[in-house]
């Protein structure tokens, strides 16, 4: 799977998930920051990684480096979709 169709779902999931007016959701977006409301959000997400790419993500992975933007998730998903 190519890092834009990556980029895409992630989108699409985030902005139905978890709208939020007044900030423009783009691969810069801060999401821990700008987007998620509670860290029920962050496991809601994981769930949806895991379900959406197969991708089994670690405790060790639910981190700031990895949930800081769309850019960051999409990069660990095509790294974990790559090994």
């Amino acid at each position: 799977m190519d890092r834009q169709t990556i980029v895409a779902r992630l989108r699409e999931f985030l902005e139905t998930e978890f709208p939020n007016q007044g900030v423009e959701l783009n691969e810069d977006t801060d999401l821990l920051r700008e987007w998620f409301v509670d860290s029920l959000g962050i496991i809601e997400t994981v769930l949806f990684i895991e379900k959406a790419f197969a991708v089994n993500v670690s405790r060790a992975d639910i981190n700031g480096a990895n949930f800081k933007s769309i850019a960051t998730l999409s990069a660990y998903i095509a790294a974990r979709l790559a090994s």
